[in-house]
């Protein structure tokens, strides 16, 4: 487990080094350290638990995120560009079924980056929620996000044997 911990942890933090300098090769002299101290201080707060994900969840995540972001944007556009600008917004409670804080945290982001919502905030239970046109089905939209979120820290199901849900 403190392998597929390690391992994942230096690639989401050399991707992000890589990105961050467009991939000037010059650059790992002072990423390389940077990386490994971020790795260490990573660990010294936060060790490693039981948390397991699931690649196949998590592509299915990607996949929705990326669609919504596309479609989400160009609802966005076309309010904008409106002559009449339809725009409803309103404030809305979001009850959370999510229990794992990992899980929290990444609805919490992906309904904070999607076009025309934003997360206001976060209670027990409950996601405050600004929407751009309360008439849209964003209560469907958000259970489908939540849905989606909840299978990436689901972990692979073993042959035969369901899945155990913990709402």
């Amino acid at each position: 487990m403190f392998a597929i911990w390690l391992i994942s942890r230096t690639a989401i933090l050399a991707f992000t080094w890589w990105a961050l300098t467009q991939g000037a090769y010059d650059s790992w002299q002072v990423g390389l350290p940077a990386i490994l101290t971020a790795i260490f201080i990573d660990y010294r707060l936060s060790p490693p638990k039981g948390n397991r994900w699931s690649l196949g969840g998590f592509l299915v995540y990607a996949l929705y995120f990326l669609k919504l972001s596309i479609t989400g944007g160009i609802d966005v556009a076309w309010r904008t560009y409106h002559p009449r600008l339809p725009l409803n917004p309103a404030m809305v409670e979001y009850p959370l079924r999510l229990t794992s804080l990992s899980a929290r945290n990444l609805f919490v982001c992906t309904v904070s980056l999607l076009p025309g919502t934003l997360s206001a905030e976060l209670g027990d239970n409950i996601l405050f929620v600004h929407v751009l046109d309360v008439g849209r089905p964003f209560k469907q939209e958000l259970k489908i996000i939540e849905d989606r979120v909840e299978a990436v820290f689901q972990p692979q199901a073993q042959v035969g044997k369901p899945e155990k849900r913990t709402d």
